[in-house]
């Protein structure tokens, strides 16, 4: 370990993403303005990677242009395609690194038995099930990647497209398995997209439709076995039990279903296999034809048809590279695939036995190339060990048990590795929206207050009927007796009565906060938390909302009426920046209540309040003079002529003058306590809207 941090301590300069080796080299095949935005990227990626993976150990560096994303596992580095870096957008690369950063956080196939992992299409399924859990760690744990989800399926169709194309090439069919495979995450994009339907594709041959039927219900609980992010951060051991029981899931209740299909699949590799043999083999030279037993098993179209075929594979034969071109499986009458079928079972075993063989090489070098893009790339599995030369599980060399207590026991670094921790976790929040990072420091206090609030409007539904309805759920007895009495008939009645359900949005609530100089530092920090989790907590519960900033001009961050977005979010940011500005000399209180309230007016909710979060007197600039905008006229004002609850909270020490302002009040609030007593107040002022 004291070399290692030699090393680092000689490379303290750089970032591990930048680190050089033939990194020079690769970034000349860039203009100098593509090498910057190469560089910039791989920067933010790299934190990225870091910070989903939570494995300091890997360095993100640049692969040769075009060669895709790729984990060094002898080098223990992660490759990746500056030519994505260039022409790819940042949305596609944060999903990339977030999905692979994922597989490398929770995805554990490695301690599978090789022996289970290399059954033909047994990766392929695993990888299929372990695609979606991987994704369902990323956006729960992360939800700023949950929105990119469309990003994570959108790649999964390409990909799906391209491998179907490959297989065509490659085999000649389609194969039943990796048919099932992408039906599963099909099911799983749906239930993102809140579509609970069990609908399969209906593209879907009986025999692959029958076995998902069977299987789906047992992938999504597979699928839905993950940690939580505390549970990743807290323990490798529970990563691990949390892979093994979703592995157990699908080795015990989809596989035996699932594997049907590899095996029919197998039945037409054969068939293939035979077909080359007829073509003279591998080279192509020494054409076969077609055994006499099985001519004479056919009829003399289904001896033309599979002569066609055949002819047809060696005339791309000396067309192309000289192999014999795989047969459209489909163009074959079922009947003659059959007969075929028959002759085989009737070949001596040892030449079924060699046929089998073959067969089974050919999916399974099919399998493990569109498993190479499929899996995870920065994800482990039986194969590459075993080509990395590794021990057997229970046997590690001293390097690999180094690595692996490193990443088991992330507390135990070194000065330099938490120093560059801690560059890296800085470098990702610049990248990272500010607001974000607020939020996550405030989140029990926002899921608590919202609790709080939710059952507070529950409450407060009026469970009233309102009767002068032609449809409805009930009738009103008396009204219907009246129409009666007056001729009315049932077709033209209006006694049905519906039930009154006001919307939460009969509440219309506005933030005012104070972005004068004084709240500079700490105080903004803290107000803006409150802001935060005021925001949140409404926006869930779908009340109109509306949060300003003032100093001597009106900041609008959130106005009435528009959702709460990414872009609302960032520009919430900039609170933390006004008070930093030449405006913020001054405190405008009373002009910016009264613009608040003007605003509040406008709309149409029965139950109105506005907060004011101020920690200062009132210092007018000369646009708004105290003639004009004196504070406590306007306050009595609003109390007088509105229908609004106007509510005023001092931060911080020496704000008794808030309680000479406002009636319902609170002065001298801690600045560390501000999100908790906003959170009271606000749970009491709506809880006791009636006598506030």
């Amino acid at each position: 370990m004291e070399q290692k941090a030699d090393t680092m301590e000689r490379e303290s300069p750089v970032l591990h993403a930048l680190r050089k080796d033939n990194q020079t080299e690769i970034l000349g095949h860039f203009s100098a303005e593509q090498q910057q935005e190469i560089l910039h990227r791989q920067q933010i990626l790299s934190s990225l990677a870091y910070f989903i993976g939570k494995d300091f150990q890997i360095p993100v560096e640049l692969n040769q242009p075009g060669a895709g994303w790729h984990w060094d596992f002898g080098q223990n580095k992660i490759r990746v395609d500056p030519q994505d870096l260039v022409e790819k957008p940042m949305d596609y690369l944060r999903f990339v690194i977030s999905h692979e950063g994922g597989h490398r956080r929770v995805s554990r196939t490695d301690d599978i038995p090789p022996e289970v992992w290399r059954q033909p299409g047994f990766s392929f399924m695993m990888n299929a099930i372990e695609d979606p859990r991987t994704n369902n760690f990323v956006a729960e744990a992360y939800p700023r990647f949950g929105d990119q989800m469309d990003v994570a399926y959108q790649e999964d169709l390409d990909f799906e497209g391209k491998a179907k194309g490959k297989a065509q090439e490659d085999l000649g069919y389609t194969p039943r398995f990796m048919q099932a495979g992408f039906e599963y995450i099909r099911q799983w994009y749906k239930e993102t997209q809140g579509d609970a339907s069990a609908t399969l594709s209906e593209d879907l041959p009986d025999e692959v439709r029958a076995v998902v039927e069977q299987t789906v219900n047992s992938a999504r609980d597979s699928w839905l076995r993950y940690p939580s992010k505390a549970e990743a951060d807290a323990s490798e051991e529970v990563i691990r039990q949390y892979a093994n029981v979703s592995y157990e899931i699908n080795r015990d209740e989809v596989w035996p279903e699932f594997k049907k299909l590899v095996e029919a699949d197998m039945e037409d590799q054969k068939l293939q296999e035979m077909m080359k043999e007829m073509q003279g083999g591998e080279g192509g030279e020494g054409q076969q034809g077609l055994p006499q037993e099985l001519n004479d098993q056919l009829s003399e179209a289904e001896q033309q048809e599979l002569e066609e075929a055949l002819q047809n594979g060696q005339v791309s034969n000396q067309e192309g590279n000289g192999k014999p071109r795989v047969i459209d499986l489909d163009s074959l009458s079922e009947g003659l695939k059959q007969k075929m079928k028959d002759y085989i079972d009737s070949l001596p075993e040892d030449v079924k036995r060699e046929l089998a063989e073959k067969a089974q090489q050919a999916l399974q070098n099919f399998e493990r190339e569109v498993n190479e893009e499929f899996e995870g790339k920065l994800s482990d599995n039986p194969d590459k060990k075993a080509e990395r030369g590794e021990t057997p599980k229970g046997k590690k060399t001293d390097s690999q048990s180094e690595l692996e207590d490193q990443h088991e026991r992330p507390s135990e670094q070194t000065p330099d590795q938490k120093r560059f921790r801690d560059l890296i976790e800085k470098t990702l929040r610049g990248d990272e929206n500010v607001y974000e990072e607020y939020r996550r420091d405030v989140l029990p206090l926002i899921d608590a207050l919202e609790t709080d609030l939710r059952e507070i409007f529950v409450a407060r539904r009026t469970q009233k009927w309102q009767s002068g309805f032609k449809t409805g759920k009930r009738i009103d007895i008396k009204k219907r007796m009246q129409e009666k009495a007056l001729g009315i008939s049932a077709v033209e009645s209006r006694a049905w009565q519906k039930r009154e359900l006001p919307s939460e949005k009969d509440y219309a609530i506005s933030l005012l906060v104070d972005l004068s100089g004084s709240m500079q530092g700490q105080k903004i920090r803290e107000t803006f938390k409150a802001a935060v989790v005021l925001a949140e907590v409404l926006n869930r519960l779908s009340i109109n909302t509306e949060i300003l900033g003032f100093n001597d001009r009106l900041y609008e961050y959130q106005p009435f009426g528009q959702d709460m977005s990414r872009e609302v979010r960032e520009h919430m940011g900039g609170i933390l920046q006004e008070v930093n500005t030449p405006a913020a000399r001054y405190n405008d209180d009373g002009w910016a209540v009264a613009q608040a309230s003007e605003r509040l007016a406008g709309q149409k909710a029965a139950e109105k309040f506005l907060f004011v979060l101020s920690d200062g007197l009132p210092e007018e600039s000369g646009a708004h003079p105290k003639s004009q905008y004196e504070l406590g006229k306007i306050v009595a004002r609003i109390m007088q002529d509105t229908d609004q609850k106007l509510i005023g909270l001092g931060i911080g020490p020496g704000t008794d003058h808030v309680e000479r302002y406002y009636p319902n009040s609170v002065a001298n609030i801690g600045v560390r306590e501000m999100s908790t007593k906003l959170a009271d107040v606000i749970r009491e002022a709506i809880a006791n809207y009636d006598t506030f």
